[in-house]
């Protein structure tokens, strides 16, 4: 399970780089939940590779980031 976490990490963070988005975890989480409607410490867990998202995230990440899993 960690290891798809990473993977969707990576994939987030390349996102939110060709978004333009500042590189500070901080600033990512805190945009990244606004984008998502999920809470900071979610998102964070997102960015770190941490966490692996639920379905409903999941399609969020792939309507608004435009992510293939």
């Amino acid at each position: 399970m960690e290891h798809n976490a990473k993977q969707i990490a990576i994939k987030v963070n390349r996102s939110l780089d060709n978004l333009g988005v500042p590189v500070n975890s901080r600033e990512r989480a805190n945009i990244l939940s606004k984008m998502l409607a999920i809470s900071k410490p979610q998102a964070w867990g997102l960015i770190e590779g941490h966490a692996f998202p639920d379905l409903a995230v999941l399609k969020k990440l792939t309507s608004e980031l435009e992510i293939k899993f």
